[in-house]
């Protein structure tokens, strides 16, 4: 109903989605508001020793630390050289599909082959890549 009463407010050049999100994230916020549920602190206080403490003691988004760090800066680096050893037909049909986000017909009319060609570079392409990439879950296990 929030979605039909404040659908004046939506703006075409925002994504449809995060507008959507954002309703929802306040409404959440309102209902816990209403219910008293939830104590809303600043994290910027530094007189309160509380919060300061709480939000110390938040774990680390995993991917922040320096051995995911590397084991990412690794992972890129080893992808960028296994897409630069693919022919060049299957590296644009694979990044135009990953990438890109299109599909088969899309790719077909952009390179000017079939949509069975698309097919077969993608699917050359993916086995060509999980060959050159085996080993990559072992190496950072």
């Amino acid at each position: 109903m929030n979605v039909i009463r404040v659908r004046a407010t939506y703006a075409p050049t925002a994504k449809f989605t995060t507008w959507i999100y954002t309703l929802a994230h306040n409404r959440i916020v309102d209902h816990w508001r209403a219910n008293g549920a939830a104590k809303l602190v600043s994290i910027d206080d530094d007189a309160d020793e509380s919060t300061r403490d709480a939000v110390e003691s938040l774990p680390a988004r995993p991917d922040a630390e320096p051995q995911a760090r590397f084991a990412q800066g690794e992972l890129g680096a080893r992808l960028k050289a296994a897409l630069g050893s693919l022919p060049a037909a299957q590296r644009d049909a694979f990044l135009l599909q990953q990438e890109g986000g299109l599909s088969l017909m899309e790719i077909a009319e952009l390179t000017g082959v079939g949509t069975e060609t698309v097919k077969s570079r993608l699917r050359y392409a993916t086995a060509k890549l999980r060959a050159e990439l085996a080993g990559l879950r072992e190496d950072f296990s």
